[in-house]
């Protein structure tokens, strides 16, 4: 498949690499949060469904939180830990796996650093902030709710804290639902689960353990390790036109193009130039590569799913064009077998051929 699914742990699509910054300068020092980051009155606030849609996306990124995250996903389950800061302009944030391989992700604003101690090595992307648990997307409510049935439940508690239950059903086939449960007060996701049309669970995130304050040390947003050394690689990314480029793709009902750009992939030993477009219903995101000139033919398309993350690859002509999106196979297939160059005839039979699960994101 010409494009891997690659996830950190923060469990959103994540396509390439990232980077790093630097907080504070020895010792501890403690950072008192803005005042759009202070806890609210010990009382449970109640909320409309756009309320809540609106506080759950503004306290993720406007809170001060320090937690464990467990994923689940069948009988997979991973964790890491999250340091996150708000400074009353831009949030900051560290991310360390606690399983497998070492690896930590940093955060300045849309600045992220992959940091590989193993191999002394560091990436660097541009990312949307909101693209990760416990963020939900970055869409408006009246988008979410134009796509998404939104109910809301009774009380949960998760890492000892009570929890207000909010169910996000899809209004078609085209996408998956959603089981929130968001702290009472502040609006903080503490868990979400993610469930296909049978009403399985494709997935899990939640926290563990979590503190909400209004201090953070900021030594705790270091890296672990001085990356004096080390290899730092800078994933480039440069805007695309995609009419102009002779391309055409029909996205799925509700999801509107968010960003179209050309970057570097890895494949094999190498990196392959792809375009890439980014299409969000406010919820869920799946992204279109479209690679040129990538030698031999496919003996056959290729469907791939590993939990909620669906792709689907095929050969136009001397183009690869892969999809990958969290939504149902179909859709992702549809979206692919949708690409056609100018001149060119869409396709209109699938010719998939299932294979092994994806590798791990």
């Amino acid at each position: 498949m010409g494009v891997a699914v690659t996830p950190a742990v923060r469990h959103r699509l994540i396509h390439g690499a990232l980077v790093l910054f630097a907080l504070g300068a020895g010792g501890s020092t403690w950072a008192q949060g803005s005042p759009t980051s202070r806890s609210v009155s010990p009382e449970a606030i109640e909320r409309s469904e756009t309320q809540w849609l609106q506080a759950i996306q503004s306290a993720a990124e406007r809170l001060n939180y320090v937690g464990t995250i467990v994923y689940q996903r069948g009988g997979a389950m991973h964790s890491s830990h999250v340091v996150h800061y708000f400074d009353g302009t831009i949030s900051h944030e560290r991310l360390q796996l606690l399983d497998g391989k070492r690896r930590e992700y940093v955060r300045r604003d849309t600045e992220v650093q992959c940091l590989y101690p193993d191999s002394r090595r560091v990436r660097i992307e541009q990312r949307p902030s909101q693209d990760a648990f416990p963020a939900i997307g970055s869409g408006a409510s009246a988008e979410i709710l134009d796509y998404y049935r939104l109910s809301i439940g009774g009380i949960e508690r998760v890492a000892g804290i009570d929890c207000r239950v909010i169910v996000l059903e899809p209004r078609d086939s085209l996408r998956y639902g959603h089981w929130l449960c968001a702290e009472r007060r502040t609006a903080l996701l503490l868990k979400a689960r993610t469930f296909n049309e049978q009403q399985e669970p494709l997935e899990q995130m939640a926290f563990a353990d979590l503190k909400i304050s209004e201090r953070i040390d900021l030594g705790q947003l270091k890296p672990s390790w001085s990356t004096e050394g080390w290899t730092v690689e800078k994933a480039e990314m440069q805007p695309a036109n995609v009419e102009r480029s002779g391309w055409q793709i029909s996205a799925p009902a509700g999801f509107r193009r968010l960003r179209a750009v050309s970057r570097r992939l890895p494949r094999g030993d190498a990196e392959k130039t792809a375009m890439q477009v980014v299409y969000s219903d406010g919820l869920a995101t799946l992204s279109v590569f479209i690679e040129t000139g990538v030698g031999p033919p496919l003996p056959h398309d290729f469907a791939r799913t590993l939990g909620p993350i669906s792709a689907y690859t095929r050969r136009l002509d001397d183009a690869r064009v892969t999809v990958i999106g969290e939504v149902p196979p179909a859709t992702v297939r549809d979206v692919a077998l949708s690409v056609t160059q100018r001149g060119a005839q869409p396709a209109t039979q699938p010719g998939a051929v299932p294979t092994e699960p994806a590798p791990p994101r």
